[in-house]
């Protein structure tokens, strides 16, 4: 009896040490586990960083020109396209200009009795210039995707806004009213899967006669 206790001690001894052999072994493989997910997460999150600095360096440069005519009766929009040199690689750019109105919280209220639908409000373009380019969209806020290099520029024609129906203000006095202010632009420009979008507010240059 005395050889068998000693027999099973040394059996449940084995045993023992085979278990702490292996729970130590699994606690080995779950911190190589955790520190490789760690280490993956961390290689993540740099390559995450450097593709946003990347895109955010490649944001495309615009210099924007308006010129009004003497009347007042048409403008002329010249978008060129600058750089930065990191997108030459690329080739062409599309872009897609839009016109902003004057105050991004046009159509935000609630809507009052016999008032227009906050969806009318915002579709009214409050500026004072709209897009006339064959393929822009119905109100004239926006116009077609179009292809650029850099150092290239295009140009659009504008002519005036009209005040919206629901409005008491005359044609004049609209005008007036936005005699002197900017054009606000955004421009969406896109190239390989990359997509960068460019508030811009330009002045206006009245042209006048030699």
């Amino acid at each position: 009896m005395a050889i068998a206790s000693c027999l099973m001690t040394t059996t449940d001894t084995i045993a023992a040490l085979t278990l702490a052999v292996a729970v130590v072994a699994a606690v080995a493989a779950l911190g190589s586990w955790r520190a490789a997910c760690n280490a993956n997460g961390a290689a993540q999150t740099l390559s995450r960083i450097e593709q946003q600095r990347l895109h955010a360096d490649l944001t495309p440069h615009f210099r924007c020109t308006v010129v009004v005519n003497e009347a007042r009766s048409t403008a002329m929009l010249r978008v060129h396209l600058e750089g930065p040199p990191g997108l030459l690689s690329h080739g062409t750019i599309e872009i897609t200009a839009s016109l902003r109105n004057d105050n991004p919280h046009r159509g935000d209220g609630a809507q009052l009795a016999g008032a227009p639908t906050p969806e009318e409000v915002r579709a009214l373009i409050w500026g004072p210039w709209k897009f006339s380019a064959d393929g822009r969209d119905d109100t004239g806020r926006t116009v077609a995707p179009q292809q650029l290099p850099i150092g290239e520029w295009t140009r659009y024609g504008l002519p005036p806004t009209t005040p919206p129906p629901w409005s008491t203000t005359t044609t004049d006095a609209w005008h007036r009213d936005y005699a002197n202010e900017p054009v606000r632009l955004s421009i969406t420009a896109r190239s390989k899967g990359s997509e960068w979008t460019v508030p811009l507010e330009v002045p206006v240059t009245i042209e006048t006669g030699s």
